[in-house]
């Protein structure tokens, strides 16, 4: 039961997913059906005779003669087959999608995106990227990340050039030399393949071009747009989506039916929900909690009776009845029993809009040099972002353009960079630590401020904050920190896993990874430093079991 319902939830995510994004696409008939039985995939003939014997955790249909499998094990991992079954392309990879216009995206465990040939040889790589999907019309869309929650858009080429950089907060993908992209009001407009707007952001969800034509909504009301953005449907429909170029599924009353290219309906709304005809001469219909087929002229041919159903590809239909999926003829016949628990949800991309559920793969690449050498940019034996603990505050308002307001007065810790992007998963802050100013009470009016005539900074903080799949891997910058730092000794006895202590004849360095986070403390070597250094991290290890913060660090020097 649990299967079926997992079943049925992808099946009404792809169903959206196809309003706002997919064209049905002409495809071609599938050969070797990937189906499953429990979680284990096979490929059969439409004959439903096993060609593939079962063994695949997930698969693909074929494309240009390579199917994208995933094989079991403790790290599971994506390859591609041939029709006979054999591995073309080894399953190396922790992600991978279908081949498309020659080219499929993998992502080796701990890699960058790396596009590749149909051999299997790596044609470039983008490290850069966040996100990546397949390439239509000769461009790519991929992302970059600009905070942890935001992500900006561009395109990329097959000799990997970035054509259209990064500056959409969505995109489509390119089709018939087009592109639907957002911007950060969340507004869709379209964009040519250099990246010219050719149709001014104005609608509130935007689809892909098909034959001139594209859906389009304004507010809650769907329409159709041409070339120019003019409707040719005006955005009467409460839904819509691609059925093939003369053809639109629409939604009316919570019904729904067929218009042609025009906006005449010739299926009335009536159904609870429908599926395209494509190429085909059937398609599916939901009447009550069942699915049937009709043909183009609303006529029922085969009644409802299925659980849930699929687009003809060929002369055979996927249906699932009493929880049990097999295939049908277009008399309602099951020509393959239906003896399986499912399809591969790429199969039912593929029917439904000619697309794959295997377009997007996300980076897994951690860019630890970025950190490394932003780091080692700034830190030197003697001087730290170009400072030193006499550096006088009117140095640092000038580097940094700064004021006395930009210093808390109730603080030890002052930020001086916020937030610093060093690559998709990586931010840095900049603390000055200790405090500048003297107090005084001035009874009813409050207190009033002076600078310290001697002051001295008691350290200087980096805090890195790591996202994503980077969390888990701070570790290996401390590590890497321990040899790109010249001048600098170990301090073995109070260094370990996640604890890093170097220090030179004027400078010690605490450096501590916590999931999500690295600091990178710098103070002066002092004989109440060293011992903060001796109380906290006498075996190497963290006294507390939570991550200090730079508030924690300059709590354990002697303020000034």
């Amino acid at each position: 039961m649990k299967r079926h319902l997992k079943l049925i939830t992808s099946f009404l995510l792809i169903i959206f997913l196809t309003a706002c994004s997919s064209s049905t696409k002409e495809t071609e008939v599938i050969d070797l059906l990937p189906v499953c039985n429990g979680n284990i995939y096979r490929y059969i003939n439409p004959g439903g005779k096993i060609i593939i014997n079962p063994q695949f955790k997930e698969s693909s249909v074929f494309r240009d003669k390579l199917a994208l499998v995933q094989i079991f094990g403790t790290k599971p991992s994506w390859g591609f087959i041939t029709e006979d079954g054999n591995f073309a392309i080894k399953a190396t990879y922790k992600e991978a999608t279908v081949f498309s216009e020659g080219i499929a995206w993998v992502i080796p465990e701990f890699g960058a995106p790396q596009a590749i040939s149909t051999k299997g040889d790596t044609i470039f790589k983008l490290p850069q990227a966040k996100s990546v999907r397949i390439f239509k019309n000769g461009l790519a869309a991929f992302s970059i990340s600009m905070d942890s929650l935001n992500q900006k858009w561009g395109f990329v080429d097959k000799n990997g050039t970035v054509k259209i950089s990064p500056q959409y907060s969505t995109v489509r993908n390119f089709s018939d030399g087009k592109c639907a992209v957002a911007n950060a009001a969340g507004e869709w407009g379209y964009i040519d393949a250099t990246g010219k707007q050719i149709i001014n952001y104005q609608y509130t969800n935007a689809g892909d071009f098909e034959s001139g034509k594209a859906i389009v909504s304004s507010g809650r009301s769907w329409g159709v747009i041409d070339e120019t953005g003019k409707y040719s449907i005006n955005p009467v429909f409460q839904e819509m989506r691609n059925d093939n170029a003369d053809q639109y599924r629409v939604k009316q009353n919570n019904k729904w039916g067929w218009c042609n290219q025009n906006g005449k309906m010739f299926i009335e709304p009536q159904f609870n929900d429908v599926e395209p005809f494509g190429d085909n001469d059937l398609a599916p219909v939901k009447q009550g909690d069942k699915w049937g087929y009709i043909n183009k002229s609303g006529k029922m041919i085969i009644d409802p009776q299925f659980d849930s159903a699929l687009p003809f590809n060929g002369n055979i239909a996927w249906a699932m009845i009493g929880g049990k999926g097999g295939f049908i003829d277009s008399k309602g016949k099951y020509v393959i029993q239906p003896l399986y628990d499912g399809i591969s949800d790429d199969y039912k991309s593929y029917v439904l809009t000619g697309s794959s559920k295997f377009e997007t793969v996300t980076s897994d690449y951690f860019d630890s040099e970025a950190i490394i050498n932003r780091l080692k940019k700034d830190i030197t034996i003697n001087t730290v972002s170009g400072l030193n603990f006499s550096s006088p505050l009117s140095v640092i308002y000038a580097k940094f353009k700064k004021t006395e307001a930009d210093f808390n007065k109730s603080s030890s810790e002052h930020k001086i960079i916020a937030a610093e992007r060093l690559s998709n998963d990586a931010t840095l802050d900049f603390f000055l630590l200790g405090n500048p100013w003297n107090e005084k009470y001035n009874g009813n009016f409050g207190f009033s401020y002076t600078l310290k005539p001697s002051y001295k900074h008691v350290g200087f903080t980096y805090r890195i904050k790591v996202t994503g799949k980077s969390v888990g891997r701070e570790a290996a910058v401390l590590k890497s920190m321990e040899t790109v730092l010249s001048g600098y000794t170990k301090d073995v006895k109070h260094s370990g896993e996640n604890v890093c202590i170097l220090q030179s004849k004027s400078q010690l360095i605490v450096m501590l990874a916590q999931p999500g986070i690295i600091i990178v403390a710098v103070y002066p070597v002092t004989p109440e430093n060293l011992q903060m250094v001796d109380l906290n991290y006498g075996n190497g290890m963290e006294a507390d079991s939570t991550a200090m913060s730079a508030d924690s660090l300059v709590s354990k020097v002697k303020k000034p």
